[in-house]
């Protein structure tokens, strides 16, 4: 498993109501994952397909289900009922985790069938929520599509974007690549009310900056936002 050199506080099996298999359930001691469960499970597909395209792309990979950002608002809280969880603290805390997903992709977008469509990540949970800090998800799903020649659009909360920007830099020079972060308010009160544990407006910003800096089409929209 990826987390094989983190110290596990619990590992046991469970089984989510809609999946098959049993997730291996794990906790950590992590300041940041304290009262987090995540479930680790095998997905059947990475890409997956919205239909009619109206939202200005066909296909969108999710490497969680549930977000740690813990975000008021949220719309893909109710996903979780399908989980047999509730939407309130179960989508903050308790955290599927699709750990065989970057292999899944690649075999996917191999497929002579694959026709290069845009692929949208960040449209139900957020691909750089803590978690991504240490499975790193992230830097093999952007390599598969970059050599499947696949244009990308992310859309996300989190700074960690950041540690990929190389990534990003060298995709951005051979295919069409957006990267934004979602900035709802500036407002302190309301960033702390609203968006518990997700990094601060101003940093979110500064991301936005460098990205721009380097070439990569970037903005932080504050209205429409997927999540």
């Amino acid at each position: 498993m990826r987390w094989d050199e983190q110290r596990v506080e619990k590992e046991d099996s469970d089984r989510l109501f809609g999946l098959a298999e049993e997730a291996v359930v794990r906790t950590f001691d992590a300041p940041e994952a304290m009262g987090i469960n995540f479930h680790e499970v095998r997905a059947r597909s990475a890409l997956n397909r919205v239909p009619g395209g109206r939202y200005g792309f066909s296909w969108t990979i999710n490497s969680f289900r549930g977000c740690a950002h813990a975000c008021a608002y949220c719309f893909a809280r109710r996903t979780h009922v399908y989980l047999d969880m509730d939407a309130g603290r179960d989508f903050e805390r308790e955290i599927v985790v699709k750990v065989n997903l970057p292999e899944l992709l690649r075999a996917e977008l191999a497929r002579p069938s694959w026709k290069r469509d845009l692929v949208a990540l960040g449209t139900n949970t957020d691909p750089y929520q803590w978690a991504e800090s240490r499975y790193r998800f992230m830097p093999e799903i952007l390599a598969a599509l970059e050599e499947a020649q696949t244009p990308v659009s992310v859309l996300t909360k989190s700074p960690l974007l950041l540690r990929d920007i190389e990534i990003y830099e060298r995709m951005a020079e051979r295919l069409p690549v957006s990267v934004n972060l979602s900035v709802p308010t500036l407002d302190e009160d309301a960033w702390r009310a609203t968006e518990p544990h997700t990094p601060s407006p101003s940093a979110r910003l500064d991301a936005v900056a460098e990205l721009r800096k380097r070439g990569i089409d970037s903005g932080a929209p504050v209205q429409g936002s997927l999540f």
